[in-house]
C-alpha cells in the first residue's frame, strides 16, 4: 500500500498552510514558486514587490475588526445619541 504525502507551504502574506499538490493560486519568482491560500494574498504578493511580509495573527484580527465595523457602522463609524 502506497502513502500519499502530502506538503505543505505557508501562504507568504498571512502564514495559512497552504496543499502544494494541486494548488490553485501560485506565482514564480525567480527560481522560487509561492502558494498562496486566495487570490487576495496572491494580488498583495504581487502589488507588494518581492519582499511581502506577513501581517501576523494580531494584524490579520484588527483587519477583520475594522471590517466588520466599517460593515457595521460605516466608514463615518458609531453615533451618539
Amino acid at each position: 500500500m502506497s502513502q500519499m504525502i502530502q506538503r505543505t507551504e505557508p501562504c507568504p502574506i498571512c502564514q495559512m498552510p497552504v496543499k502544494t499538490d494541486g494548488a490553485q493560486y501560485m506565482e514564480k519568482r525567480g527560481e522560487r514558486l509561492y502558494f498562496f491560500c486566495a487570490p487576495g494574498c496572491r494580488d498583495k504578493f504581487l502589488a507588494g514587490g518581492c519582499c511581502a511580509k506577513p501581517k501576523g495573527r494580531w494584524g490579520r484580527f484588527l483587519d477583520r475588526l475594522a471590517r466588520a465595523n466599517d460593515k457595521e457602522f460605516g466608514a463615518s463609524g458609531p453615533s451618539c445619541h
